[in-house]
């Protein structure tokens, strides 16, 4: 489970990792919506938090990890796509060809090659670790 730690020095949990998620989040961060919406479990029960008031970037590193972890591959492996998943490439990609994976989100969505393929969850076969 995530954690969402509180950065508001105004709140009671500040300072503290609490579990939670997202539970509305602004994908084009456009218009009225203002900011994203979490929820944190606290000793005396679920609250909601806006994103203004946590640490955003670690919750959705949080995130990002798990993805990495579900995919089994990380940015700078040379992976074989075997299941793209939904997305889309540049013409003449070759889908069989070796790639090396230059972003992985939130979410599970992969980018190949800088930009020259992308995929949502994607199946891959490693080749090569990127040396960390």
């Amino acid at each position: 489970m995530t954690k969402v730690k509180i950065t508001d020095p105004k709140h009671k949990y500040f300072g503290q990792e609490l579990p939670g998620g997202c539970v509305y989040y602004d994908v084009y961060h456009q218009g009225k919506g203002g900011p994203d919406l979490f929820q944190i479990e606290t000793p005396e029960g679920k609250e909601s938090i806006l994103s203004t008031k946590i640490d955003e970037k670690d919750y959705w590193e949080q995130r990002r990890q798990a993805e990495i972890k579900k995919l089994g591959a990380n940015v700078g492996d040379t992976v074989r796509i075997i299941r793209g998943g939904s997305g889309g490439c540049i013409a003449n990609f070759d889908w069989k060809a070796p790639h090396v994976i230059t972003k992985i989100d939130s979410s599970g969505h992969v980018e190949w090659d800088n930009g020259d393929a992308t995929g949502f969850k994607p199946d891959m076969e490693v080749l090569s670790r990127a040396a960390n």
